[in-house]
């Protein structure tokens, strides 16, 4: 019986030693609107699982003639791009005005499969290889892979004022927190694109194929608060002045809000979780029907060496028709899934 009751929590002990490894374990929800129904979606799968000689460079594919990419791959990954696009559709790469181009005949519910391959010419330039491989092959390279297959829906803008966040950082972002301080933190896997800038920083989804109602947000926002002396104070501020800031006076209106306790990692003062719904109207979007918000904040406190005080917010949100929406449940569970990873490092 002793022995049992040993073996048992050794057991529980092995278990627990895991954890840390589970909570930073990567997100695994695929980015876009919640009941999309796949059955209407042709899958392309693009197959860059073997090794070639750009480790460190991804290889975009356009759709037709879209102002954008349908995926950045890089070396060891395979991804299923998902599209409502039927018929005749051409998929090109073209690495300084070095084109390559395939077509799909493309029907709702079937897979298609494209090996991606770049390769170095004889004058030293580059093209990005494709070649259609027949379903066998395809399913036995993709049984081979031993990692995770990726979804994407989005389609990723060309560069402009908006850069890809993995350019900018491979896995973990650090953002600025002070001069001797960054923020670091896992992002979310809807954070494909990134707006720069000192205070604020933004990460979006958006595919008007899939819907032109729908979008998804999110990132780090400084906030104006520099001074807080109690967790009663933070919490009115939350309450009081930080939920009227995220609303447009002009557009939304308030439908419920909530504020909960949360976990605070070290040198974080105060931290609050704080759930907003609101009814937005946008005639460009929608012909004047009212789109309903979801957002998720942590919002947190800290307060320097100076004992100069800083206000932000980690958060994620979606805008679009109620069905196309998540819960606000499964909002907060992914921002905290980020949150747990959320550290106060010196530089």
């Amino acid at each position: 019986m002793k022995t049992a009751i040993s073996n048992q929590i050794l057991i529980f002990l092995i278990l627990l030693s895991t954890l840390p490894a589970i909570v930073n374990a990567q997100a695994t929800y695929i980015p876009g609107p919640a009941n999309i129904d796949t059955s209407k979606f042709a899958h392309i799968y693009f197959l860059r699982d073997k090794e070639d000689g750009f480790p460190d460079n991804w290889l975009a594919v356009i759709m037709n003639d879209d102002q954008g990419f349908c995926v950045k791959a890089k070396m060891n990954h395979i991804y299923r791009v998902n599209t409502i696009l039927t018929g005749k559709t051409r998929f090109h790469t073209n690495i300084n005005h070095a084109k390559t181009e395939i077509s799909l005949n493309l029907y709702p519910g079937k897979n298609y499969y494209v090996e991606l391959k770049p390769e170095k010419q004889d004058n030293k330039s580059v093209i990005g290889r494709m070649k259609i491989l027949d379903k066998t092959e395809g399913i036995a390279r993709i049984q081979a892979f031993p990692n995770t297959v990726q979804d994407r829906y989005c389609i990723l803008p060309f560069t402009g004022n908006n850069d890809f966040r993995e350019n900018a950082w491979k896995d973990t972002i650090r953002w600025y927190a002070s001069n001797k301080y960054d923020y670091h933190f896992m992002p979310l896997p809807s954070w494909e694109l990134i707006v720069r800038s000192t205070f604020r920083t933004a990460f979006s989804f958006r595919n008007k194929l899939i819907s032109n109602t729908y979008s998804e947000g999110g990132g780090i926002l400084y906030q104006q608060l520099k001074k807080c002396s109690s967790e009663i104070e933070f919490e009115n501020y939350c309450r009081d002045e930080f939920i009227k800031s995220t609303l447009d006076k002009q557009r939304d209106s308030l439908i419920s809000s909530e504020i909960k306790p949360v976990t605070i990692p070290d040198g974080i003062t105060y931290a609050r979780i704080v759930n907003i719904e609101n009814r937005s109207i946008d005639d460009n979007l929608s012909d004047g029907k009212p789109l309903l918000i979801r957002s998720t904040y942590v919002v947190f406190f800290r307060t320097d060496q100076k004992s100069k005080g800083n206000t932000a917010c980690l958060y994620t949100s979606e805008r679009g028709l109620p069905n196309e929406l998540h819960s606000i449940s499964m909002l907060e569970e992914r921002i905290l899934w980020s949150w747990k990873s959320f550290m106060l490092v010196k530089k």
